[in-house]
């Protein structure tokens, strides 16, 4: 049974609150500004460093993501996630640098003060297995990173379960830890440690009801969204 991280920024703060408390969230570097509600509500933490969504904000920018740019992200990524990593049910993602070659990324390894239990280095899909197979000798959680077009070919698609062919061959009966991005739709068909999703973030409003808010319920609409999700990627 795959563990469900809730991504943030939630909105309202009251329906966070409620929502959220008891469950597992994912916050991003990128957008932090529900950081101190999750520290206080959520048992289960995992930190992601945002670098995607940074990188497509330079892009859509017309600018590129220099080397000094990312850079200055690390060290900040890092300063920012010392004082708070080290709680039980805490982790967070190695950077590493969008649609760069393996050999960058693995040099980004090496420069992970935090160690392999509460770090987890991403493998992208479109790498090859050995290095999946190299991560899962070195760290304690690995993280699989879909590189299909979201529309055209998103998690889940044809292209995606034969990649997974070859991650469940290298498996074999007992699978390392192994997190999901996006991974909501596919968390009950692979023996997945935990997936995240922003789902609920993006299209929880969707379940308020007035009356529920009439009858001092307001969101009982958005926990029972919140449940069905967490049993569809079970």
């Amino acid at each position: 049974m795959a563990l469900v991280f809730h991504g943030t920024p939630l909105t309202p703060r009251e329906a966070l609150a409620c929502v959220l408390a008891g469950r597992a969230a994912c916050v991003s570097f990128f957008r932090p500004d529900d950081l101190l509600e999750v520290l206080r509500l959520c048992p289960f933490i995992m930190f992601d460093h945002g670098a995607f969504s940074f990188w497509m904000a330079a892009l859509r920018a017309g600018r590129e993501w220099d080397e000094e740019q990312r850079d200055a992200w690390w060290r900040a990524y890092y300063a920012w996630l010392e004082p708070q990593l080290f709680h039980a049910g805490r982790w967070a993602v190695i950077p590493d640098s969008p649609g760069a070659p393996s050999q960058v990324n693995d040099a980004l390894l090496l420069e992970n003060p935090f160690g392999r239990s509460r770090m987890a280095p991403v493998w992208h899909m479109d790498g090859r297995i050995e290095r999946l197979a190299y991560l899962c000798e070195r760290y304690d959680r690995v993280c699989l990173g879909w590189i299909g077009d979201p529309k055209r070919e998103p998690v889940g698609c044809d292209a995606y379960r034969r990649k997974m062919d070859e991650v469940a061959l290298l498996m074999g009966n007992r699978w390392h830890p192994i997190h999901m991005f996006r991974g909501g739709v596919v968390g009950g068909d692979y023996p997945f440690a935990s997936v995240d999703m922003t789902t609920l973030a993006q299209n929880g409003w969707r379940y308020d009801s007035p009356m529920d808010a009439l009858f001092g319920d307001q969101w009982r609409g958005r926990l029972a969204y919140a449940d069905r999700l967490e049993r569809l990627a079970a």
